[in-house]
């Protein structure tokens, strides 16, 4: 059975608007990181297509949080624009009932649903896992050649760096390193730092001396003519994922035994493409009964929505974590909140 004509002008409608909405809420939260990304390009020498790259693979796990929000924009806005311009009221005049106008919405949002859960269940682990290896790339390229002179450098987890004299991107005089790790202090009168290339540094000090702080409080001192560190920046030759929100699939299935966290996650990734088809009857809803500037408060109603939705999980979450609630239940409880709630204001707006 073909669609009415409406309907795909309502479907035409929906689509730009959650695209658009796509990337508006992958900007916001993009917004956060990217001092971080411009540092790495300007001052850490990683080049861009690396930066690039790693937020590439990154989006999926964007996506699985801005395609339902962006679902609920989408039908809110639409839906308002419609209620404002009398459009529903016309329709519903030529005999529209429950069911004409959530037909369209329910073909919407059934898409974004699988869209949602093609992200959710395999790109976000994949492409996780692709950024991961690109961190450490990264950290293979790390070069502390923004360091200056009489300056703090706290840039390289467990290492603080203090130069009295800079002589070039790699040559200092009067280096004290405090090793937090050890908890010694070193100090070289001149010193080299240079990458090792594999997830290192190089310190090759001259005529200097190590302070160690021992567990029982006292220290010892060690002097020397020359003395070279290879110090890791990161310990291991790949980096292993193992957050729950970062694993595949069978990871999760393989770990069940272990945390019920596992479980939570792996129904978190079926409830949270899933609400794309609650918000959709919800922002429905809302938008055909703001019937005067429908269209404004799409965002502001969005924003509100998914901030609800989302300290309800972590709620959820915390609670199977301290053992209060079944996993694979406790992932759908804001589902099944909102949906009633979608029910009964479906019921209501109509």
């Amino acid at each position: 059975m073909k669609l009415k004509l409406i309907h795909k002008h309502i479907l035409l409608e929906l689509i730009p608007v959650f695209l658009i909405g796509n990337v508006f809420f992958i900007m916001l939260l993009l917004l956060d990181k990217l001092m971080n990304l411009a540092d790495l390009f300007f001052t850490k020498s990683v080049p861009g297509w690396l930066i690039i790259q790693t937020i590439i693979y990154y989006m999926p796990s964007f996506f699985v949080i801005t395609i339902p929000t962006s679902a609920l924009l989408a039908v809110i806005f639409v839906f308002g624009r419609m209620s404002s311009d009398s459009e529903i009221i016309a329709m519903r005049a030529a005999g529209a009932g429950k069911r004409f106008f959530l037909k369209p919405t329910m073909i919407f949002s059934g898409f974004v649903f699988i869209f949602g859960t093609m992200m959710s269940m395999w790109l976000m682990p994949a492409g996780s896992y692709h950024a991961a290896e690109n961190i450490l790339s990264m950290a293979k390229l790390v070069s502390i050649k923004d360091i200056k002179e009489k300056e703090l450098y706290e840039e390289l987890s467990g290492f603080v760096f203090y130069a009295e004299k800079k002589l070039s991107d790699t040559s200092y005089e009067r280096l004290m390193i405090i090793d937090k790790k050890h908890n010694s202090v070193i100090t070289a009168k001149s010193a080299k730092v240079v990458p090792t290339g594999d997830a290192g540094l190089l310190l090759d000090l001259r005529d200097g001396s190590i302070v160690t702080i021992r567990d029982n409080g006292k220290h010892s001192a060690i002097k020397f003519d020359n003395f070279s560190i290879n110090a890791p920046i990161v310990g291991a030759d790949r980096v292993i994922i193992k957050t729950e929100r970062l694993m595949a699939v069978n990871e999760l299935v393989d770990n069940f035994a272990k945390d019920p966290i596992f479980k939570f996650e792996f129904s978190k990734r079926l409830s949270m493409p899933f609400a794309a088809v609650i918000m959709s009857i919800f922002g429905m809803s809302i938008g055909m009964f703001f019937s005067r500037g429908g269209k404004s408060v799409a965002v502001p109603s969005t924003i509100i929505i998914v901030i609800i939705y989302n300290m309800m999980f972590l709620t959820a979450e915390n609670i199977v974590k301290s053992g209060g609630l079944e996993p694979f239940s406790a992932a759908w409880i804001p589902n099944i909140i909102f949906g009633i709630i979608s029910v009964f204001s479906y019921r209501r707006a109509l």
